[in-house]
């Protein structure tokens, strides 16, 4: 369509300094003529074209209609279009459909910040600064399993697969899948559980043999972050659910590790740090207290210190 060539072109020359009419032909696939007459019908429209002759000539925009860089910084544009870089990785390339989206945003996004004479607004800025977020995009072998997923959501159709819980108990489900989101370090699906009748939060990783059915169904009212707020953020990593307090002591030698990751209650007098922290009651806590071997104790409460203490016999049971 016609308005759409024109969009595309108006967001194309926002973007450069100046662009030939045979550039833009073969762009958007029309002849050098038909650019010409789009050129006239943008300037019509109320946006300033100006046009350079001779054979380094071309189109551009006149700097005056681009954003007042004083309402927004480049600075301001470098970190949203750092963020959209880093979905466009990660989303983009295990769904794919979405890619030409999200590219169309950047696209739109760099069209608002005005070309300097000297190049590239952004260049000194990526120097200074580069972000990576091709981590969001997860294990490579979970992207079917998140494409699929995503499918379901967007197409509001149930989805079928087999889950692993934290007690390692495999259960098939149909869900209602309502949201996609990446919290605590993984993706997560949050949806309607039909086995359970309740909602439900499901780590990607642990879904096998997805499926989306033909049926579908009607949005339920719970959102995600309500559901997030009532049942507990347990930013470890863990899946929400019952949270508790621990207090650990690390050794002396384990103090700058244990300072990255937790807020200290006090350094004793043999260098042991101790540390108050809130952690998802469940298999992972153990696992990331195990983790540390002999480096880490727990002071409270008994009851992990127990449960602790009898993983370490079996550990030691298996090379005895």
């Amino acid at each position: 369509m016609k308005i759409d060539r024109l969009l595309s072109i108006i967001i194309y020359l926002l973007n450069r300094k100046l662009v030939s009419a045979r550039e833009l032909s073969e762009r958007f696939e029309v002849t050098v003529r038909t650019i010409q007459r789009d050129m006239e019908a943008i300037e019509l429209a109320g946006i300033p074209i100006y046009t350079v002759q001779g054979p380094h000539g071309g189109y551009g925009i006149m700097d005056t209609f681009r954003m007042d860089r004083a309402l927004i910084s480049p600075e301001d544009f470098y970190y949203i279009l750092t963020s959209l870089r880093g979905v466009s990785e990660s989303l983009g390339d295990v769904a794919g459909e979405k890619a030409g989206e999200l590219e169309g945003t950047l696209e739109k996004m760099r069209s608002l910040v005005s070309r300097q004479p000297d190049g590239d607004v952004f260049a000194e800025r990526r120097e200074k600064l580069d972000i990576d977020f091709t981590m969001l995009g997860g294990d490579p072998r979970h992207r079917s399993t998140f494409r699929e997923i995503r499918r379901a959501v967007d197409a509001e159709r149930l989805v079928s697969f087999s889950y692993t819980g934290n007690n390692l108990e495999a259960t098939h489900r149909i869900v209602e899948p309502m949201t996609v989101a990446f919290r605590w370090r993984s993706w997560y699906l949050f949806g309607w559980c039909r086995l359970r009748s309740d909602y439900r939060l499901f780590r990607m990783s642990r879904i096998k043999d997805v499926e989306v059915l033909d049926e579908g169904f009607r949005r339920r009212d719970m959102a995600f972050r309500d559901f997030i707020a009532d049942q507990g953020d347990p930013g470890w990593g863990g899946d929400p659910g019952k949270n508790i307090d621990v207090i650990l002591r690390f050794a002396p030698e384990m103090r700058p590790l244990a300072e990255e990751f937790h807020e200290t209650v006090r350094v004793e007098e043999d260098g042991c740090l101790v540390a108050r922290m809130t952690m998802p009651d469940s298999g992972w806590m153990y696992g990331y207290i195990l983790s540390w071997g002999s480096y880490v104790q727990v002071i409270e409460p008994e009851s992990v210190r127990k449960a602790v203490q009898e993983a370490a016999r079996s550990i030691s049971d298996l090379y005895t």
